[in-house]
């Protein structure tokens, strides 16, 4: 059945309609999408021989502690689903691994690091990471040595540096005053980033700009530590910025004031890693993470990366490792089959009937008997002496 052309012709006010609803459309998918990329994993600088696979399933954010202990060449307990992480070399492995966590971004900001990236996965968020199984992991391989771990965080309005070196960042501006003061110095951020709409004398602001100066001073910081950085003991640092999100709860997630602090965390987050990558010879993983804004609010329970080592309590002692259970078995029945065998051999050797075809028996006479005296005498028979002249 044909139909005429002018019966599936529209009007001019429902054509506008369709049009209008075609882009309300798009504007949904546009905003799918970019829901969708809301939380990602950035691998900003990765030495050759360890491999991130072009694409991969959504990495959830409780096995990125796998994922970090695999790269340092630890094992983990339990295998890994994620297939992003490709064979690495048995006889390199990185020197340190830098994480940057991007917390309380609002819900579709992304950011775009200037210059591109080796690797960008989806991240389905599972929780917060806890590398407190690589510090033990780490701890434990070098017992003699001290690790470099360093866990940066913003505890109020407090910026906590914590570290098992206390001493070595002990200089470290720990208040938004003494960040203030410190940004007027030559070389800061403040310096060399356009902060655009970003005004440094209002708090939220001061702190964003001052999570970015603690980044670049603890470079600078480690860069007169050579010693420390080349002492073959993996390092592990881990970093919270949330100054993305403090600004959104401030101004609102979609001001002027969010857009131009990615504008500078897209421009910033490549220098930091290249000044990384020099400080270890090119040895090293640097990865930044986006996390959404929780449910609950802007502010959430985390867990330390050195909790785990400062909070224990009446110098216990530490967690047994998680292969013990199969060595204790291994060992277990392997002395049993052992003690088994010993006591079947020892009864049977002991209640044996020899008889007169045993080498036992055949040994037992002052010349040892052969078959032919079997054959001449019989069995059973003796015999004759032979008398010597």
């Amino acid at each position: 059945m044909l139909i005429p052309d002018d019966a599936i012709s529209l009007s001019p006010r429902k054509h506008a309609t369709v049009k209008m609803a075609a882009r309300w459309v798009i504007s949904c998918l546009v905003v799918i999408l970019g829901l969708c990329r809301a939380e990602q994993l950035y691998v900003l600088h990765a030495p050759s021989y360890v491999q991130f696979l072009p694409s991969a399933s959504p990495l959830h954010t409780v096995d990125l502690p796998k994922v970090i202990g695999l790269v340092l060449g630890f094992s983990t307990s339990k295998d890994l689903e994620w297939q992003g992480l490709g064979p690495g070399s048995l006889f390199q492995r990185p020197r340190a691994n830098f994480l940057i966590s991007v917390e309380n971004l609002p819900t579709g900001a992304t950011i775009e690091p200037v210059g591109g990236v080796k690797a960008t996965y989806p991240v389905k968020q599972t929780g917060l990471p806890d590398l407190s199984a690589v510090h033990s992991h780490i701890a434990s391989s070098f017992p003699d040595r001290k690790s470099l771990m360093l866990d940066l965080t913003m505890d109020g309005n407090v910026f906590e540096v914590r570290s098992l070196y206390s001493g070595l960042f002990s200089e470290l501006p720990a208040t938004p005053q003494q960040i203030a003061v410190h940004l007027q110095k030559d070389g800061s951020v403040l310096r060399t980033e356009r902060l655009g709409s970003l005004n440094t004398t209002k708090e939220a602001d001061l702190i964003f700009a001052g999570e970015l100066q603690l980044l670049q001073d603890i470079v600078n910081t480690l860069s007169g530590q050579q010693a420390l950085v080349s002492d073959g003991v993996p390092d592990l640092v881990s970093v919270s910025l949330t100054g993305v999100g403090r600004l959104a709860q401030e101004y609102g997630p979609t001001s002027q004031q969010v857009q131009d602090a990615i504008t500078v965390l897209n421009s910033f987050l490549p220098k930091f890693s290249k000044a990384v990558a020099e400080l270890y010879s090119g040895n090293v993983v640097v990865e930044a993470m986006t996390l959404s804004t929780p449910t609950g609010g802007m502010q959430r329970s985390r867990r330390s990366l050195l909790q785990q080592a400062q909070d224990k309590p009446g110098n216990l002692a530490p967690k047994i490792n998680p292969d013990y259970p199969v060595i204790f078995n291994m060992s277990l029945w392997l002395g049993v089959l052992l003690l088994l065998a010993v006591y079947s051999v020892a009864y049977n050797l002991l209640y044996m009937e020899p008889g007169r075809d045993s080498i036992i028996y055949r040994m037992t006479s002052g010349r040892m008997k052969t078959e032919d005296d079997y054959t001449r005498f019989g069995q059973g028979a003796h015999r004759p002496v032979q008398k010597w002249d």
